[in-house]
């Protein structure tokens, strides 16, 4: 595949700005194939132990779990048992759990919970408050999503039949809708957290959502914080020769504003990468580095789903 291939997939696709355009592309389709895999997470957690509660549920076919677990790396599971607290330390668990089918819904769903203990017990409560508030904006969040993604479904299901779908059609139809949580960098008093909500249907989406967190200073880690006041010539800087590198490599890769040499160019006529700021979303590395984060379509072509860069740390 040549790099203008890709920008012919990017060209061909319709990128849906309201739901009553993706109901009518769903419909306009006419395939009995139109459900998708289901969202797979992108990788597994590492060392994670759960303990599971399972309940029934009255609707019909779905279990749901309430889960309790730590969730933790192997050195940060160490210096847990070995080290003492010199300041806020975190632990990630696993609080709501759902897996299986909902009606018109197919439900993996894994809710993360912070929990933090400080050193001193005058410092546990503003720490306690701190990471309760995080909790409290996840579980908006997914409740959120949840509920947004099965209007979007019901009123595409509605459509369905106005415009002559028949229940045999329909019959294996049904929306997939995750939501999962990987700790990506948890040592001392630094965590970094990724929240991916995700659902399939006509067409899949994503949304990544991303907490980085100085316990001891009770706040949000900034990519000012890491790198220092120089953080955007930084990472500008590191980004392009990444950009530039990826294409001249790889024929796959695309980006807009750069061609297959790597240079910039306008023929394109959509703008590409121009800069970070203080809204950019990034997470931290096993190796404490920031890696910076795009949506879809944000920089490049939707092939390329979510580019990812990391920023070395001098």
């Amino acid at each position: 595949m040549r790099p203008e291939d890709g920008k012919n997939i990017y060209d061909s696709i319709d990128i849906p700005d309201r739901l009553s355009e993706t109901v009518k592309q769903a419909i306009a389709s006419q395939s009995r194939q139109e459900r998708l895999e289901r969202y797979r997470r992108e990788k597994k957690k590492a060392a994670k132990v759960r303990f599971f509660r399972y309940t029934a549920a009255a609707a019909a076919a779905l279990m749901v779990c309430m889960t309790v677990g730590v969730n933790s790396s192997e050195a940060f599971a160490r210096e847990m048992g070995e080290l003492p607290v010199i300041g806020a330390l975190a632990r990630v668990l696993t609080v709501r759990s759902w897996h299986g089918t909902d009606g018109d819904y197919e439900i993996d769903l894994e809710v993360p919970r912070i929990e933090a203990e400080a050193a001193q017990e005058a410092q546990t409560q503003p720490v306690q408050d701190f990471t309760e508030k995080i909790n409290e904006e996840i579980e908006k969040i997914v409740d959120a999503y949840m509920e947004e993604a099965r209007a979007e479904f019901q009123e595409y299901k509605k459509a369905f039949f106005e415009t002559g779908g028949t229940q045999e059609e329909w019959n294996d139809r049904k929306m997939d809708i995750t939501v999962d949580y990987t700790v990506k960098y948890q040592k001392d008093n630094l965590l970094s957290l990724e929240l991916v909500t995700a659902k399939g249907w006509v067409a899949a989406s994503q949304e990544r959502h991303y907490y980085n967190l100085d316990l001891d200073r009770e706040q949000a880690l900034t990519l000012e914080d890491i790198l220092g006041e120089d953080y955007v010539r930084i990472c500008n800087e590191s980004i392009d020769a990444q950009i530039r590198e990826q294409v001249r490599t790889d024929e796959m890769k695309s980006y807009f504003g750069y061609g297959p040499d790597g240079e910039q160019d306008d023929e394109m006529g959509i703008e590409g990468f121009t800069t970070v700021s203080k809204d950019t979303k990034f997470y931290l590395n096993e190796e404490g580095n920031p890696v910076i984060v795009f949506d879809e379509y944000e920089i490049a072509p939707g092939y390329m789903g979510m580019p990812e860069f990391e920023i070395e740390r001098g």
